[in-house]
């Protein structure tokens, strides 16, 4: 029996409710410069693939919300250095997006949004692993052909495609399927670079070895005009490359 696969998709959202709106420090011009930066946008067309499988997990609001793949303890999180822990506080140009929420407002946006999604993601997996005894996540994004101010990686040598694994839920054999997938439809592909890692839920992390998981980023030059927003003319082909290596991913 094939592993059945669960899509996560964090990051293609550009909702952003009234309330969250109001709190936010920049004019809606630049907002929607923010949003054109940071959203991975159309991830959720790229990677809607009902006939590979129907396990999809999408965010419903805007990472500028709150962002469902960091830690939700900004101790643990890297990123809250420069201001973009759970709950962003500085713009992908290192300025000023809100003020930092105080307690009772923070509780309520992780309840709201971050909480409710990563049980979504839990319970989604929990339920693969009853029906199938495995599960297979894949971690959809994309990324900024140039980078932008706030990220770790400057370099600007920057892939078609980045693979992002972990060292614990991403085998050999996974991480060999999708680079050669992609080596073979003409691809450029980068092992964690720009952008490391890939999302297991918290309580399957390091421990349950039957949940495997993989990062896919795609570089948004290769389907979308980054400067405006819009559809790219090779977005249907590169949808469909996706779908035939997610179709295509080995067995050990």
């Amino acid at each position: 029996m094939k592993t059945p696969i669960l899509l996560h998709i964090p990051h293609s959202s550009l909702n952003i409710p009234k309330a969250v709106r109001d709190k936010l420090c920049i004019f809606d011009a630049e907002l929607e410069r923010e949003l054109l930066r940071m959203t991975d946008r159309y991830t959720d067309i790229l990677f809607g693939l009902p006939t590979i499988t129907s396990h999809s997990i999408i965010y419903p609001v805007s990472r500028l919300v709150v962002d469902p793949e960091r830690f939700e303890d900004d101790e643990k999180e890297p990123m809250a250095a420069v201001g973009m822990g759970v709950i962003y506080t500085a713009t992908s140009q290192k300025t000023l997006l809100r003020t930092q929420p105080d307690a009772c407002e923070r509780t309520e946006l992780l309840d709201a949004y971050y909480h409710p999604h990563h049980r979504r993601f839990t319970e989604a997996v929990a339920e693969l692993l009853n029906e199938a005894g495995q599960a297979l996540i894949i971690d959809c994004h994309s990324f900024a052909s140039r980078p932008l101010p706030y990220e770790l990686n400057q370099e600007n040598d920057r892939p078609d495609i980045c693979i992002g694994t972990d060292s614990f839920h991403t085998p050999k054999w996974l991480l060999d399927s999708v680079r050669e997938a992609f080596l073979k439809l003409g691809y450029s592909v980068a092992i964690n670079h720009p952008f490391a890692g890939t999302i297991v839920p918290l309580p399957y992390y390091t421990q349950e070895a039957r949940v495997l998981s993989i990062m896919i980023e795609i570089n948004r030059k290769l389907y979308m005009h980054e400067d405006t927003g819009e559809k790219g003319p090779f977005i249907a082909r590169v949808k469909d490359d996706i779908a035939m290596v997610v179709s295509h991913i080995g067995q050990p």
